[in-house]
């Protein structure tokens, strides 16, 4: 859920706005951590932070921040933070007492690079505070936007940084390119207040977005708004909530973050060579099909303020597929015209790139400015991934059908697969 920021504007602020926000900054009403009961948390190795990554960058469906900024965040977790904070809190032993926050950003993935990501740590910071003060709620605790490499991991690292606790859960499964797509939009804490941050005229800003959004669609609209005068991306907290409305939440997808450490130790094992991988995926259970060819071309869209845009495939059997990104890919065709569905979301659709058609084959996604990762010409794979059935049912679902039928997709038709799904 991350266009382009306007540049020069925003590499002047690396490490001056992270750490003013996350050192100076320190907000009034940051407390310790509640005691989580026994057997609610699990710390993570320097291997389990990797092999997040790399379960993040098959669930993200595309989108989610770029994976090499994924990495540059991992990278940053091992330098700064010690060992022993690196710690996930089950989502059954959220205390009462506990007030937590979604925390991110928000704009297209291209708009941050691994050389601006603490800054955006930073802001999200700012944001908090804001939030905390301007609220007079004390904020012990994070819970991660969604499964994308920079939105998963930004909190972690912010979280672990801070002394927040963050929370095993997300608010889809995968990336998402709408707030409506988000199960925390269906739950029965409201959204509001809403708060972005980031550089306006050259000062680190956190801004209210008034009036308070109803819900998750007004807020989409109010913030896409705002996001202009950040330089078209931003920090963002929202959908404030106690650990026990957290804890009891109709619509709530946990274990999400120690699920995909499982699923990246594997896929690692695989050493990330064609016929492994290819293999490997075709035997589990959370994939749906798998593809491989070769990388045609890359085509920008229209849709503005959003990466919007399609990654071309000459199938190794033949025919072309065409895989439709907004942010995240939403839609995968096949044939000349893109006449035949063969996905669209809410199932993932994930992209392994082997750059140069020589070595391992890459995590990459749009985020990641395909074009320039020598990515064209030479070969990759795409899988189909399974999703939560809450993505699938209504009312989540249904945000994700008005995303499909709305533009550039226009797609007013049934899923597809029809009827997959994990419990």
């Amino acid at each position: 859920m991350i266009d382009h920021p306007s540049g020069p504007r925003r590499r002047e602020f690396l490490g001056t706005v992270a750490g003013a926000a996350l050192a100076t900054l320190a907000p009034p009403l940051l407390a310790a951590p509640s005691a989580t009961p026994s057997g609610g948390a699990v710390t993570l190795s320097e291997a389990d932070l990797h092999n997040l990554l790399y379960g993040l960058g098959f669930a993200a469906s595309g989108g989610g921040g770029g994976y090499l900024i994924g990495e540059a965040l991992v990278k940053a977790i091992i330098r700064d933070i010690d060992p022993s904070r690196w710690v996930l809190h089950d989502v059954a032993s959220a205390a009462d007492g506990d007030f937590a926050v979604m925390a991110g950003g928000i704009g297209a993935p291209s708009a941050i690079t691994p050389d601006t990501i603490l800054d955006f740590v930073g802001y999200a910071n700012l944001a908090i505070q804001a939030y905390s003060n301007n609220s007079q709620v004390v904020i012990n605790a994070l819970v991660p936007v969604e499964a994308g490499p920079v939105n998963a991991l930004l909190a972690l690292y912010l979280g672990w940084k801070m002394g927040y606790k963050v929370f095993d859960c997300d608010g889809a499964g995968r990336a998402v390119p709408s707030l409506t797509n988000l199960v925390f939009g269906y739950n029965s804490y409201p959204i509001a207040p809403v708060w972005l941050a980031g550089v306006i005229q050259g000062s680190p800003t956190p801004l209210l977005v008034s009036p308070p959004p109803a819900d998750a669609a007004a807020a989409e609209g109010a913030i896409r708004d705002n996001l202009g005068q950040f330089g078209d991306a931003a920090g963002l907290v929202c959908w404030g909530q106690t650990g026990a409305q957290l804890r009891t939440s109709s619509h709530l997808l946990a274990g999400t973050l120690s699920r995909l450490v499982a699923f990246g130790a594997a896929a690692a094992a695989t050493g990330f060579t064609k016929d492994a991988l290819v293999a490997f995926l075709k035997s589990r259970p959370e994939v749906i099909a798998v593809y491989s060819g070769v990388v045609k071309a890359i085509q920008p869209g229209s849709q503005p303020g959003y990466d919007d845009g399609y990654v071309i495939v000459g199938g190794d059997t033949g025919g072309q597929f065409q895989i439709h990104y907004l942010n995240e890919n939403m839609i995968v065709t096949s044939g000349a015209s893109g006449q035949n569905i063969v996905a669209t979301a809410p199932s993932g659709i994930a992209m392994m790139f082997q750059p140069n058609g020589a070595g391992s084959y890459l995590l990459l996604n749009n985020g990641d400015n395909l074009p320039q990762q020598s990515v064209i010409g030479f070969p990759m794979i795409f899988a189909v991934m399974k999703e939560s059935c809450t993505l699938f049912n209504s009312p989540v679902g249904d945000s994700f059908a008005a995303v499909l039928s709305s533009p550039p997709f226009n797609y007013k038709k049934p899923f597809v697969p029809a009827g997959i799904c994990t419990p």
